[in-house]
C-alpha cells in the first residue's frame, strides 16, 4: 500500500471503524478521539465533539496558527468531547508545522497520541518527538517516524 492510500486508512477509515466497534461495546464513553493530519498545505481534522461549539473552537485555534486549507470532518453532538481542549490540540499542530513536516498523521485517544510522519532525518525525528511532548505533556506519544533520507 502505498502512502497515499495509508494516509487515507490510518486518517479516516480506522478511526471510523475503531469509532464504530467502540459505540457498540461502550455507547457511552465519556471522550471521543482526534485525528489530525497534515498533508503538504492542508490540515484535516477528524473525530468527535460533544457539540458544535467545541468543534468550532477546534477550528478556529487551527485557523488560527496556519494559512493550510483546513477540511474538517469532526462529528459535532456525538456525545463525547475531543480528547483534548482545542488550545492543546492546536499546540500538537503547531509542533508539526512548526518542524516543516509536510506529512504527519496523529490520533488522540485516552491520554495517548499516535504519532506518523515522513521527516528528513534522524534529527528531524528527534525534534519532532520533543515538540509533540513538550506542546502535551499529559499524553502518552507512541511515533512511527520515516525518514526521506
Amino acid at each position: 500500500m502505498q502512502l497515499p492510500q495509508r494516509v487515507v486508512v490510518g486518517a479516516l477509515v480506522v478511526p471510523a471503524l475503531l469509532a464504530t466497534v467502540g459505540l457498540a461495546a461502550y455507547p457511552l464513553a465519556p471522550s471521543g478521539q482526534l485525528v489530525f493530519a497534515v498533508r503538504s498545505s492542508e490540515v484535516v481534522l477528524a473525530g468527535t465533539a460533544v457539540s458544535a461549539g467545541e468543534r468550532q473552537e477546534l477550528v478556529d485555534a487551527v485557523r488560527a496558527l496556519t494559512a493550510h486549507r483546513i477540511t474538517d470532518l469532526v462529528t459535532p453532538d456525538a456525545g463525547e468531547r475531543l480528547p483534548v481542549p482545542p488550545e492543546v490540540a492546536a499546540s500538537l499542530l503547531a509542533a508539526v508545522l512548526g518542524r516543516g513536516v509536510t506529512e504527519f498523521t496523529g490520533v488522540v485517544r485516552a491520554g495517548h497520541l499516535t504519532a506518523s510522519a515522513r521527516v528528513e532525518d534522524d534529527e528531524g525525528a528527534g525534534a519532532l518527538s520533543d515538540a509533540l511532548r513538550a506542546a502535551a505533556p499529559g499524553l502518552r506519544v507512541d511515533e512511527d517516524f520515516t525518514t526521506t533520507s
